[in-house]
């Protein structure tokens, strides 16, 4: 905690000072980052197939109303005696902003339920609301807010359901943030502290109809981060960022008999670099070192290298091929093992056959390795998919998807390896 305080108050003194200066600096931030030379396949606007805001009042408002059906061939996610299922998925969401010159207030409800038509155990609904607004102090610094909740369910093929558990587990997260950003001329720094609240429901053992507590995921993050860009030139800019966390558990685990905490204090420090090139790609790299301690002994500090990456390559403006990479430390809700550093690269694809047709590819790869166990996951997404827009009011979705995973250790849990397929078409309306 005392980490995340330090970050705060650093933060929020250079924020001022900065604001402070703000009116006596030029103005030109826009010039020097941005990032517009090329349009990314799925970010092109299509003035007659895409929908528009509707206007009510002083909101611009964008609502869509979602029916989906999906096979999946493996619902519980085994190896042997697999079974399959189709999921019926309705719901909407509406989001809405304020289309005021300065300032904004926005909005987000979404609300979907998940039914399985022959396992109906596994149908559950999934629901989000949201609340944000940023308040313009001047032409160079703004502050916002935000705060949000969510309900929904953790799918069978994450680490922490791997097998054993008669239903998927239940979870809600609830939070809120504070930013603070500063743009002018050559310089940006954007900061931000914030709390996460997870709150999982217990689920029950296969045959036993046991209990599988879930109370030691209970959680609190406490966070903050920084980061101050300077821009050498229009098309390339550096930065250092850094980020800290208190994740405070709100009930210890019993392991061998004793009391154990998942309790941690962690940071990630890196450098990197904002582009868009002449060669026709744009990316943001950052590179550093994270360390994770905890606080209870028995369980091992974390530390290593950090990434986050995401590259973007225009082979033509029909074709965009995007990168992302990542490295960092999740709790994966496994039960000795507090901490996995989590690696995960993907890939993808994306074509416009026609103005309102666009067919995708992509594949991604995680791994996860895990601290105290012998255990490590490799995770395999690989699929393709089509979008076409029918008009401005139906936009209609297919996809098939092969996730694969492969367990390996000698403390591997249920179900070392399975492969699911998903198949599925989706149907948006747009009012």
């Amino acid at each position: 905690m005392n980490h995340v305080k330090r970050l705060c108050l650093l933060s929020v003194a250079g924020g001022s000072l900065i604001a402070g200066s703000a009116a006596a600096q030029g103005q030109g931030a826009d010039n020097y980052y941005s990032r517009d030379k090329y349009e990314a396949v799925k970010d092109r606007y299509q003035p007659a197939f895409d929908p528009e805001p509707i206007r009510l009042g002083t909101f611009l408002v964008d609502a869509t109303a979602l029916m989906s059906a999906t096979y999946n061939s493996n619902v519980y996610a085994q190896n042997n005696n697999e079974e399959s299922d189709v999921i019926v998925r309705i719901g909407g969401e509406v989001v809405g902003r304020t289309n005021w010159n300065v300032h904004e207030v926005g909005f987000d409800v979404s609300a979907y339920q998940n039914e399985y038509l022959d396992l109906s155990d596994e149908s559950a609904p999934t629901l989000h609301a949201g609340l944000n607004g940023r308040l313009d102090v001047s032409r160079d610094f703004s502050v916002g807010a935000r705060v949000y909740a969510d309900k929904a369910v953790e799918p069978r093929y994450e680490p922490a359901g791997l097998g054993g558990l008669e239903e998927p587990i239940e979870y809600t997260v609830a939070g809120g943030e504070v930013r603070a950003d500063y743009s002018n001329d050559r310089f940006r720094w954007n900061n931000a502290v914030g709390i996460t609240d997870y709150n999982y429901k217990d689920g029950r053992i296969i045959g036993s109809g046991a209990v599988a507590d879930q109370d030691f995921r209970d959680r609190q993050n406490t966070y903050g981060r920084t980061r101050l860009s300077y821009a050498v030139s229009p098309d390339f800019a550096v930065y250092a960022q850094g980020t800290m966390h208190d994740e405070s558990y709100d009930s210890p685990q019993n392991v061998g008999g004793q009391p154990r905490f998942r309790d941690s204090e962690g940071y990630t420090l890196a450098a990197g670099v904002d582009f868009e090139l002449q060669a026709l790609i744009r990316g943001d790299v950052a590179i550093g070192y994270l360390n994770e301690d905890k606080k209870d002994d028995y369980f091992a500090d974390v530390d290593g290298l950090s990434l986050d990456a995401r590259i973007q390559w225009f082979p033509s403006r029909l074709t965009t091929v995007t990168f992302t990479g990542s490295r960092r430390v999740s709790d994966t809700g496994v039960f000795l093992s507090p901490s996995a550093l989590a690696t995960t690269y993907r890939a993808e694809v994306d074509h416009e056959i026609r103005r309102n047709l666009i067919l995708s590819a992509h594949a991604g790869f995680t791994d996860y390795e895990y601290q105290e166990i012998d255990r490590t996951d490799e995770m395999s997404n690989i699929g393709v998919a089509a979008k076409y827009k029918m008009n401005k009011r139906l936009h209609i979705d297919a996809f098939a998807r092969h996730l694969a995973w492969d367990s390996s250790g000698a403390d591997v849990a249920f179900v070392p390896s399975y492969g699911i397929n998903l198949i599925g078409v989706e149907l948006r309306f747009h009012p």
